[in-house]
């Protein structure tokens, strides 16, 4: 769900990296009934109440955090998220497109303007959703986890910053929409202008000044 607040349009930016889950997708029902059954299938319960203050993270990276706090889980976490990968990839069909956020996207196509995707899902996840919703076509780029090193997606830089390159960009002419804080804080990590759909923050590095206007909204 975004903000009632009228979503920029960033046509002042040479190009726009979107997020995925949260901000292109509503896929947090989907990629906790995921996670929650790949963890009751190796006999562990995800508590929901731990799971939603971190869900931002990537699901393997969560379960290396999940380790250090309850210990070691009775399967490898390898095998965990593979199974949970299967699960959402099963359940690709379900999300449910924000059309708010992807109707910015169509219009900056429309514009001529370069677009990618900076996601902390893996590759495979990423795939079937895209398939499942239609989307591939409208992006040049898409970086998923899969793409940087372990322990580098969000809300450290990387996605972002290999997005930038692969579009052929400055990492100061991009307009990053997401919907966390571990994302804003990876956008501005990376020098880029961040705007957080759940609240309707624009939030950059300071002394950055941000090219959006007022009159910068999708009609």
């Amino acid at each position: 769900m975004t903000t009632s607040a009228t979503v920029p349009d960033g046509r002042a930016y040479e190009a726009l990296i979107f997020d995925w889950d949260g901000t292109l997708v509503d896929s947090s029902e989907v990629c906790f009934a995921a996670l929650a059954r790949a963890m009751a299938d190796v006999g562990v319960k995800l508590d929901p109440d731990w799971y939603w203050p971190r869900q931002a993270i990537a699901s393997p990276d969560l379960l290396l955090v999940w380790e250090q706090e309850f210990g070691q889980l009775p399967k490898p976490i390898e095998e965990i998220i593979g199974r949970c990968r299967q699960y959402v990839r099963a359940a690709a069909p379900n999300l449910r497109v924000i059309d708010e956020v992807v109707l910015v996207a169509r219009t900056a196509r429309r514009r001529g303007q370069r677009l990618g995707i900076g996601s902390n899902s893996s590759g495979s996840v990423m795939a079937a959703g895209l398939e499942a919703t239609g989307l591939a076509a409208l992006f040049d780029v898409v970086v998923t986890w899969s793409d940087v090193p372990q322990g580098r997606g969000k809300p450290e830089p990387d996605i972002f910053l290999l997005a930038a390159q692969r579009l052929d960009v400055e990492p100061a002419d991009c307009l990053v929409y997401e919907d966390t804080e571990a994302g804003i804080a990876a956008a501005i990590s990376a020098g880029m202008t961040a705007y957080n759909v759940q609240t309707g923050v624009l939030s950059r590095l300071p002394g950055v000044k941000s090219v959006l206007t007022e009159s910068s909204a999708v009609d």
